[in-house]
């Protein structure tokens, strides 16, 4: 459903617009629809009241000769007196439907907003609280389609569509009534017309639904080539693929246009063939509405003839409306539609990943969401660190192979371990699965013997933290990118900063903790970026720290500060280093080595270093030749 952008086929599930009405609140759909039916009604009677009005002025102003020949005014004394009743309730009338209006539409735009913000909340925390294989899955164009194209149809299309539908259905509904009422051989001759719109709005709607569909396919590959090219545009420029890349470019917008141009084109089609059907609408209402006041011209006046030709010229526009807000509710439905399975494709593998391990307790429903009960630990939790993998295997999802089977492995609380392997060992996939990233096939990872598979993932790794080897500082001030919630004062992130060895390089800074961080202005180095991860880990209080070869693109010096920094902050603490340089492992507790997702070797990385035979000491030495060919280069070149 994900990981492939196929094209669907068929209607939008009537369970997606459930989902949007219950994304907007029941209460404001309630509201809204009763203060907007009330209102159209009341329109109605109102234009009903006029056409009495009218009726009643003109029998009132009836000139009467008596047989004596003299002229007399028989609406004199009345006329002023029923002109003013009429006036007066005319004017209620229109006072009640502008408050219901005020009602109605603002109660429409409330729900809308709820339904917004709802989804987009739920589409937000999807996608972070996704798995690591989930985004190096899914093209980041078809992630940017959904968080930007998407949530801006449901932004500002829906809510204003559904609100303009629900109007021009009562207005048709009232017209067919009122000329139906009026003249009944009109509902006779207009039941063909109405088959003849239904079949018309049915092709129109399940066509342009697809071609919908093809255009929101071929616009996510556009913005996927446009970011995969910014972000290689030094590489492209080197190997000179400019060319190549902008002919796929031209390829996939051509696509995309081609795919505009015939929805825009169905959208003409069906202007003229409604434009056609009204016509006849049209002339059918004025021939029943003439035979109707040649036949029964003592119980048909000419005030409620004019009102019924009037509502039918109007009918026409309100049925184009109506098929038009249908076909656009459907297009805008398949935005409801792409957003939910994001939402969803988390809830399924959570599913699925708790079937696997066999302890399931979730109950799946028809509609496909699956409701589930996170554990809750305190808030203390975890107090010691202890870790223990008790017969894990580990894979990426999608895929059949595991890359790390049947693992058992015990860290002691406090105890610094550094684990070390070739390419592709499984080095990183063990501490990644500590914070929920990777799918657990078999056995259980337990934290101070709580299982964290039945954790939430905001939960779990709020109490955990890690060092990468890429370090992102967000837009906005030092303090900002320390504690976003602001938590914690000014005493504590000072004390943090002077812990990672950046106390006095912040205090340098123009403005302190309240100096901005943004792109154009490097305030720290690659080390220091390193170091100021560390102090939002020493900040949060963590037990336990992974460095994910947080070091291997610093220099020498620059990695000993950060390794030394580390130490000093977490004594006492579990501590997990992926290291890429082994050296710096020499002075840990405890060294693992891993191969083909097993370990090989276990045991105090100075006995393993002098064991004839052993990997780790292989290893060392070849780190070590290398380091030295690096350093002999380097005084060459100076």
């Amino acid at each position: 459903l994900i990981y492939d952008d196929e094209r669907k086929y068929g209607r939008i599930p009537a369970r997606m617009y459930w989902l949007y009405l219950i994304s907007c609140g029941p209460r404001m759909v309630a509201i809204f629809f009763l203060s907007a039916l009330a209102q159209q009604a009341l329109k109605v009677y109102t234009d009903f009241w006029l056409q009495e009005w009218t009726d009643q002025t003109a029998t009132i102003s009836t000139i009467v000769v008596p047989a004596n020949g003299t002229v007399a005014d028989a609406s004199s004394p009345t006329k002023p007196l029923e002109i003013r009743r009429h006036f007066h309730a005319y004017v209620a009338l229109s006072a009640v439907c502008i408050v219901l209006a005020a009602i109605s539409v603002p109660a429409g735009q409330r729900a809308g907003s709820n339904a917004r913000r709802r989804l987009h909340r739920e589409l937000i925390a999807s996608v972070l609280q996704n798995s690591i294989h989930f985004f190096q899955s899914v093209p980041l164009g078809r992630i940017m389609n959904r968080l930007s194209i998407d949530v801006a149809v449901v932004d500002k299309k829906i809510a204003a569509t559904s609100q303009k539908l629900l109007q021009f259905i009562l207005l048709c509904v009232c017209a067919v009534l009122i000329n139906s009422v009026v003249t009944p051989y009109f509902i006779l001759l207009t039941i063909p017309i109405c088959g003849i719109y239904y079949m018309v709005q049915k092709f129109y709607r399940a066509s342009s639904r697809e071609l919908q569909r093809i255009e929101s396919m071929t616009y996510s590959p556009v913005l996927a080539h446009f970011s995969e090219t910014i972000e290689g545009v030094t590489t492209i420029r080197a190997f000179g693929q400019e060319a190549r890349f902008m002919e796929v470019l031209f390829k996939r917008m051509e696509a995309n246009n081609v795919a505009q141009l015939a929805l825009n084109c169905s959208n003409r089609w069906l202007g003229i063939a409604l434009d056609y059907l009204g016509a006849i609408i049209v002339f059918v209402a004025i021939l029943t509405a003439l035979i109707t006041a040649s036949l029964r011209p003592q119980s048909t006046s000419s005030s409620l003839i004019g009102l019924a030709v009037n509502y039918a010229m109007l009918v026409p526009i309100y049925l184009n409306w109506v098929v038009k807000l249908f076909a656009e509710m459907e297009m805008y439905g398949g935005a409801v539609e792409r957003i939910q399975s994001f939402i969803e494709c988390d809830v399924q593998r959570r599913r699925l990943d708790g079937g696997l391990r066999g302890r399931s307790s979730r109950v799946v429903q028809d509609t496909g969401v699956v409701p589930f009960s996170y554990k809750t630990v305190p808030i203390s939790w975890p107090l010691r660190g202890v870790i223990v993998y008790e017969g894990v295997s580990l894979r990426y999802e999608n895929q059949k192979e595991n890359i790390i089977t049947n693992l058992n492995l015990t860290i002691p609380a406090g105890q610094r371990l550094g684990i070390c392997g070739r390419t592709g060992s499984g080095k990183s996939s063990l501490a990644l699965a500590l914070f929920g990233a990777l799918e657990i096939t078999a056995g259980r990872i337990l934290i101070d013997d709580v299982d964290i598979a039945g954790l939430h993932t905001d939960e779990l790794r709020s109490r955990l933290s890690i060092i990468p080897q890429e370090v992102m500082l967000f837009g906005g001030s030092v303090r900002e990118n320390l504690d976003p919630r602001g938590h914690f004062s000014d005493l504590e992130l000072w004390n943090c900063l002077e812990l990672a060895q950046l106390k006095n390089v912040v205090m340098s800074l123009p403005d302190g903790l309240d100096t901005q961080i943004s792109d154009d202005k490097h305030y720290f180095s690659s080390g220091q970026r390193q170091l100021f991860c560390l102090a939002r880990a020493i900040l949060r209080g963590s037990v336990c720290l992974v460095l994910d070869e947080a070091t291997s693109s610093l220099d020498t010096e620059t990695e000993k500060l950060v390794l030394q920094a580390a130490k000093k902050a977490f004594k006492g603490r579990t501590v997990i280093t992926i290291a890429h340089r082994l050296h710096s492992l020499v002075d840990y507790e405890r060294v693992l080595v891993l191969e083909q997702g097993r370990i090989v070797e276990d045991g105090c990385p100075r006995k393993l270093a002098g064991k004839p035979g052993s990997k780790f000491g292989t290893m060392l030495k070849a780190t070590d030749h290398q380091q030295h060919a690096i350093v002999e280069d380097d005084e060459a070149k100076r």
